[in-house]
């Protein structure tokens, strides 16, 4: 049997379950309808015509009174008509005879009828006599004829009541009769209601029965075809399937058993081998969540995995070209032509190494990293470029600059305040100060200083990272550029015993600058080096390397530890052991600021040997 049969079968025991339900259900409700019917045509007739009999015997009575009173022939036609009512109503009750003693009922009311039929004659007939004789002649027999009428009535009326009776005790016998069988029939649809209840639970209970046994049935080939895929995902290519039944189920195990069976023979074979390993590189290049393009030794794109496909479009769409010609960012191209041109890895640094780029609809930031490919004889065959999304950091870097803006700006007034009342008291405004007094005072101007340089650095900072303070470029010579800001530095070197020497050719380019900033990352480098260095000189030199300028500040200071280096341009770190008056944002401020030119900054130290700071700048269009 194929799964579709089976499937069908097991769908046809519902569908016979609903139908033997349901004609349950509609016998019994057909039932019932019986017995409402049954109820009504049995005893309702009766109630209905007992109703009938007593009204129209009401009406008889009624008749009586107006003869009694003198309308003798009002009284018979009233008579008349109840009496015809009456019988016909006593005929229907008659004729629908169904409860035990309601036939003795019916024969009392029969002979209590004629009784009171002749009693009413008799009495009409009396009434009659009275009213055609001649008038009595004088008021003592009228009043004896009133009399006589009276007593006739009188007799009439315990008939009257006693048949009246009979039609009340065939009209209660009908009435408990009905509530009876109501409640017969409640009882009934109450035990039917609990039956068909039982039927369908049951029948619910097996067809749950019946589907977890079928999707068991279908399910556990299934799961231990799952199984086996994931042993031979694993590598376990030994993994096979039960083959336990030869509908479509069985047909596709025993096909996965045939297939595994090629895998294995291929994977004994050289060029499995090769395909394992090219489909693992795949893989594993496909399952990284940061974009990656892998390109051959002539920069010709081979492969993206998904997450770059996001951005630079199909695989199958941009496989073969060059990667100058899908990147939307000539930092790309530039990134894989320098690893492939120097075989050596290459990744941007600071903020303009970061790529904007859209995906899906928003604009995310990447880092930049490229590394170049070798064979097992260390020939150049390709690099492969990871875009490191570095968006969340970007944006923890913007909150920490908003914030570090705000308070350093909310906290200037009050400094300022602050600030001034040092000086008013130094001044001696409030009156002649002690020793100990203007000892303090000197101290809290000392640190008033050191704050409010501190937030101008902070702020700063912000307006560079944010962007608000772009530099203003203009062509300067490199050399007239570093004379001009040694000339303000040397008094502060020589100040400290030092000596500062500058070596910058005359040949130097001219580079593309906003002066003010370069001068201030100079004069930050200098003022670092002048803390770290107690006795020696501080050296400034320049050399032109392709389209830069590297500009170094080394002095023969005590050095930078190793630990300190890879953080030695984040905010506020210091190295031990320097003196006091920096707030650890000086290397910061300057790498932001040769970065926004377009250069790059680099240390280099060693404990004891002094320390070396490099930074590169453009050189102006057209010169070299």
């Amino acid at each position: 049997m194929n799964l579709r049969t089976k499937l069908l079968a097991s769908y046809l025991i519902f569908v016979l379950a609903l139908i033997v339900l349901g004609g349950w259900s509609a016998l019994r409700l057909r039932e019932m309808g019986d017995v409402s019917r049954r109820i009504i045509s049995n005893n309702y007739d009766s109630v209905i015509a007992a109703q009938e009999m007593k009204e129209s015997l009401e009406r008889q009575d009624s008749a009586a009174v107006f003869a009694l009173l003198g309308a003798r022939e009002r009284a018979v036609a009233q008579m008349r008509e109840h009496r015809a009512r009456f019988d016909a109503d006593f005929k229907k009750a008659a004729d629908n005879i169904t409860e035990p003693g309601e036939s003795d009922v019916i024969e009392t009311i029969r002979r209590d009828r004629d009784a009171y039929y002749r009693m009413f004659d008799v009495f009409l007939t009396r009434v009659k006599a009275t009213e055609d004789g001649a008038p009595p002649p004088n008021v003592l027999e009228r009043s004896e004829e009133s009399a006589e009428r009276s007593e006739y009535f009188t007799r009439l009326e315990p008939q009257f009541n006693k048949l009246r009776a009979d039609c009340e005790h065939l009209l209660q016998l009908n009435q408990r009769a009905m509530l009876a069988k109501s409640e017969s029939a409640r009882g009934v649809a109450r035990r039917w209601f609990y039956l068909t209840l039982l039927m369908a639970g049951f029948l619910v209970v097996a067809g749950l029965a019946l589907a977890f046994v079928l999707a068991s049935r279908i399910v556990k080939p299934l799961r231990q075809l799952t199984a086996s895929t994931v042993r031979i995902t694993g590598g376990d290519l030994e993994a096979k399937v039960q083959v336990t039944s030869h509908d479509e189920i069985g047909v596709l195990a025993a096909e996965y058993n045939r297939m595994a069976e090629r895998i294995r023979q291929l994977r004994h074979s050289d060029m499995g081998q090769l395909i394992i390993a090219q489909q693992t590189t795949e893989a594993a290049i496909d399952s990284l969540y940061d974009p990656v393009i892998v390109t051959d030794a002539e920069g010709c794109v081979t492969k993206l995995n998904p997450a770059a496909e996001e951005i630079f479009g199909s695989e199958s769409e941009n496989a073969g070209k060059p990667v100058g010609e899908i990147a939307r960012d000539q930092l790309i191209a530039g990134a894989v032509a320098e690893a492939l041109r120097s075989q050596r890895p290459v990744a941007g640094e600071g903020a303009v190494s970061v790529l904007p780029l859209a995906v899906d609809g928003s604009e995310r930031a990447f880092r930049l990293r490229t590394t170049p490919m070798r064979d097992n004889e260390k020939h150049l065959v390709g690099a492969v470029t990871l875009l490191e999304d570095i968006t969340h950091l970007r944006e923890i870097d913007r909150l920490k600059s908003e914030f570090i803006a705000t308070a350093s700006h909310e906290l200037r007034t009050p400094l300022t305040s602050v600030q001034m009342g040092v000086y008013l008291l130094l001044e001696g405004s409030v009156g002649e100060l002690t020793d100990k007094q203007q000892e303090v005072l000197e101290a809290c101007r000392q640190d008033c200083d050191r704050l409010d340089k501190l937030m101008r650095d902070l702020l700063d900072l912000s307006k560079i990272e944010a962007g608000e303070s772009q530099p203003q470029l203009a062509s300067i010579s490199a050399r007239e550029l570093i004379t001009t800001a040694v000339k303000e530095l040397r008094p502060q070197v020589e100040a400290r015993g030092l000596q500062l020497l500058v070596d910058a050719p005359v040949d130097l380019s001219s580079v593309m600058v906003d002066r003010a900033q370069i001068e201030r990352v100079i004069s930050n480098l200098v003022i670092n080096a002048i803390r770290y260095t107690r006795h020696g000189e501080i050296k400034i030199s320049a050399e032109q390397r392709d389209a830069h300028v590297a500009v170094s500040v080394s002095d023969t200071g005590r050095g930078i530890p190793p630990a300190y280096l890879p953080h030695i341009f984040d905010k506020f770190v210091q190295v031990p052991g320097a003196s006091t008056g920096g707030v650890g944002l000086g290397l910061t401020i300057s790498k932001s600021i040769v970065e926004a030119h377009g250069g790059q900054i680099s240390v280099q130290s060693a404990a004891g040997r002094g320390t070396t700071f490099t930074f590169t700048l453009p050189l102006r269009s057209g010169s070299g």
